[in-house]
């Protein structure tokens, strides 16, 4: 599915395919007429399983797209992007004029995003492992945009907020840099592996330091400080705020409390009710009837 031009120098290309039979390959060519990036947000896997694929560091090397990650590109240089056959994509490519940025982020200055190319080496190409923040927009977008009633205003608004997320993201990442806090490839594929089993496996209670730490092949010292400077959430912290979100989403929909809270893991509705409000400052009743 494409959503082109849906405000004055942005365009978004969605893709939401499972199992292909062949690789499905974009490329992009330079283009130095309209000074502009490309942002892409991919959430790729296969159902039932984990993902296997080296994730993406913070680096400036490209690569295709085989694996769960976001990314900032310069337009400038073009870009190939390929999504592997034999699994499930849902992704959002967002193509921006610099000059545009500001339809999406309010007072976003767009020269921030080349300071931070420039600084690694005049990188073209940065990109980093997903988060759960980014697979429950990418799943309500791809869930709700085909009958939404005002298509071009809800896609800005979930694009705005999946560049708000990136753009975050993107400055955590340059501070750990500046503070010396760089984590090599092989810390951040491991430190995926741990976000992605806290998210995968969120219905069940938290699995612990130990396994934890035997995942990541880390210390559970090692682990827990990497985490929280990459993530910035203790792991407990991380996996606790992702259930959470899943039963925000449910309450969207109207599901009754009681079975949102069995959905997402908890026993008793009680210490449901008690996380929730701890999280959201007020309970999941009220948040269900606000008035």
């Amino acid at each position: 599915m494409t959503v082109a031009g849906v405000s004055t120098g942005i365009e978004v290309l969605a893709i939401n395919v499972s199992m292909l039979s062949e690789d499905l390959t974009f490329s992009f060519l330079p283009s130095r007429s309209a000074s502009s990036y490309i942002l892409c947000f991919d959430d790729i896997s296969v159902p039932g399983k984990m993902e296997s694929d080296l994730p993406l560091a913070f680096t400036g090397i490209p690569g295709d797209k085989h694996n769960s990650s976001v990314s900032i590109t310069d337009a400038s240089y073009g870009k190939l992007i390929s999504y592997p056959k034999e699994k499930t994509i849902r992704a959002l490519i967002v193509r921006v004029q610099k000059s545009s940025m500001g339809h999406l982020i309010d007072d976003f200055d767009a020269g921030a995003i080349q300071n931070i190319l420039q600084s690694h080496d005049n990188a073209s190409f940065l990109s980093w492992p997903i988060t759960f923040k980014y697979r429950l927009l990418l799943n309500d977008f791809m869930s709700e945009i085909i009958q939404h009633p005002f298509r071009e205003l809800f896609t800005v608004r979930n694009v705005s907020v999946l560049v708000e997320y990136l753009l975050l993201q993107f400055f955590v990442m340059e501070k750990l840099v500046k503070d010396g806090n760089y984590l090599s490839t092989q810390d951040t594929h491991n430190l995926s592996k741990v976000e992605q089993h806290l998210c995968v496996h969120y219905k069940q209670e938290f699995p612990g330091i130990e396994k934890l730490s035997r995942i990541s092949a880390m210390s559970p010292t090692s682990l827990k400080t990497k985490f929280k400077k990459y993530y910035g959430e203790t792991l407990f912290g991380y996996y606790q705020k992702n259930k959470l979100e899943h039963a925000r989403k449910l309450l969207d929909n109207k599901v009754p409390v009681k079975v949102v809270a069995t959905e997402i893991g908890y026993s008793n509705p009680s210490h449901f009710t008690l996380a929730f409000k701890k999280e959201y400052g007020f309970s999941p009743w009220h948040y269900l009837n606000p008035h």
